[in-house]
C-alpha cells in the first residue's frame, strides 16, 4: 500500500505519540496537526479515516492506536528516511567502514532492498556483497538491516587499508 505525503506525516506523528507511551485521544488528535481552518480540519479527518479504513490505525473508543500493519509501515518509513552522514572529507580519520552480507535466497527481496539502500546512500560496491564507505555509520546500518529483517546476516567491519585505496580516496574526495 502506498501512502500519501499527508498520510506518512500523520503516521509519523501517531507513531511518535505511541513511542511516548500514550495513545492519542481521537477528539484531540487533530490538535497535533494544528488545523488553521475548517477546510484543513476536514482534510485531517479524512486522512485519519483513510488510515483507519486501510487498517493502519485502530480507533478504540476515543483512542487512536497503530495496528501491526501500521507499526510495520512506520518502521519502513523510518528506514527509508535514514540518512547516512557523509562527514567532512578534510577530517577523514583514515578508517574505511565495510558492510558485508551473506543473505539466504529466501530473503532475496530484503537483500535487494539493502543493496539498493547502500547504493543510494553513497556506499561503493567493491565486491559482490561487500560495500565500503569512508565514515562511521554503524548505527544506521544496524537500523536498516533490522528493518529489512536481515540483521543476523549483515556484518559491519572497519579497516585502515583496502586494495585500490587511492581510487576510493579519489572517488570520495578524501585527503589523508
Amino acid at each position: 500500500m502506498r501512502l500519501s505525503i499527508n498520510q506518512r506525516a500523520a503516521l509519523k506523528i501517531l507513531g511518535l505519540a505511541a513511542l511516548l507511551g500514550t495513545a492519542v485521544i481521537a477528539p484531540n488528535a487533530l490538535i497535533l496537526f494544528k488545523p488553521k481552518s475548517s477546510k484543513e480540519k476536514y482534510k485531517y479527518k479524512r486522512i485519519i479515516q483513510k488510515l483507519f479504513d486501510d487498517k493502519v490505525i485502530y480507533l478504540s473508543g476515543e483512542k487512536i492506536e497503530l495496528t501491526e500493519r501500521g507499526k510495520q509501515m512506520l518502521a519502513r518509513i523510518q528506514a527509508d528516511e535514514v540518512v547516512i552522514n557523509c562527514g567532512d572529507a578534510s577530517k577523514w580519520d583514515g578508517v574505511w567502514h565495510l558492510v558485508c552480507y551473506d543473505i539466504p535466497e529466501e530473503f532475496k527481496q530484503s537483500r535487494d532492498a539493502l543493496r539498493k539502500k547502500l547504493s543510494d546512500t553513497g556506499f561503493m560496491q567493491i565486491q559482490l556483497s561487500l560495500w565500503v564507505f569512508p565514515y562511521n555509520c554503524k548505527e544506521e546500518i544496524a537500523l536498516i538491516a533490522q528493518h529489512f529483517g536481515v540483521a543476523p546476516f549483515v556484518a559491519y567491519l572497519n579497516t585502515n587499508h583496502l586494495p585500490q585505496q587511492s581510487k576510493l580516496e579519489k572517488y570520495y574526495g578524501l585527503h589523508k
